[in-house]
């Protein structure tokens, strides 16, 4: 297991906002050059309206965090998004927003794919969760939990690779992101 601090994420700005980016494999990856397999991070929309970036080759998905969003697929659906929604689309189509948020993002390229899925801890409660893909993560999106005897809390990422399964203890509530990926 391994336990990524929040304070270690590297944070871009860019026209509507921030990224935070948690998590690229491989860790030689660059996120700017679209050299890596998959890639997780965070977001902040800034801009009521704002236009996604090009990544043609890239499926996307997308979860929303905090605040509601419109997203808009020219040519192809608009889907209303609130907390712990999600949409997985195509990073090459025409996509535009309308709404302030944070989001949790999963991007992977050709050889990769994953999911994202979200479960709400209440406080002094234990959580399985089966660890299905080649690695699987767990984000604290709010609040805090043990996975054994190491503290999670808000804004960290927890990697986990050939493990089959993890108890979660919640002291407080909390909200998680469950990501698993596989890849060839």
């Amino acid at each position: 297991m391994q336990h990524f601090k929040a304070d270690n994420s590297k944070t871009i700005t860019w026209a509507s906002g921030t990224s935070t980016e948690l998590f690229i494999y491989p860790s030689t990856g660059d996120f700017q050059k679209r050299d890596f397999l998959f890639r997780l991070s965070t977001a902040t929309v800034e801009a009521e309206e704002s236009v996604f970036s090009d990544f043609s080759n890239i499926t996307r998905t997308l979860m929303l965090l905090k605040g509601n969003l419109r997203l808009i697929h020219e040519g192809r659906y608009t889907k209303e998004l609130k907390p712990f929604d999600q949409d997985t689309f195509d990073g090459g189509w025409d996509t535009k927003s309308k709404g302030k948020v944070k989001d949790f993002n999963l991007m992977c390229k050709e050889g990769a794919s994953g999911s994202l899925v979200h479960y709400n801890l209440q406080n002094n409660n234990e959580k399985t969760i089966q660890l299905m893909g080649d690695k699987d993560f767990i984000y604290c999106e709010n609040g805090s939990f043990k996975i054994g005897n190491d503290l999670i809390s808000s804004g960290e990422l927890v990697a986990m690779e050939n493990e089959k399964e993890i108890i979660l203890f919640s002291e407080e509530n909390a909200d998680v992101i469950h990501v698993s990926v596989t890849y060839s």
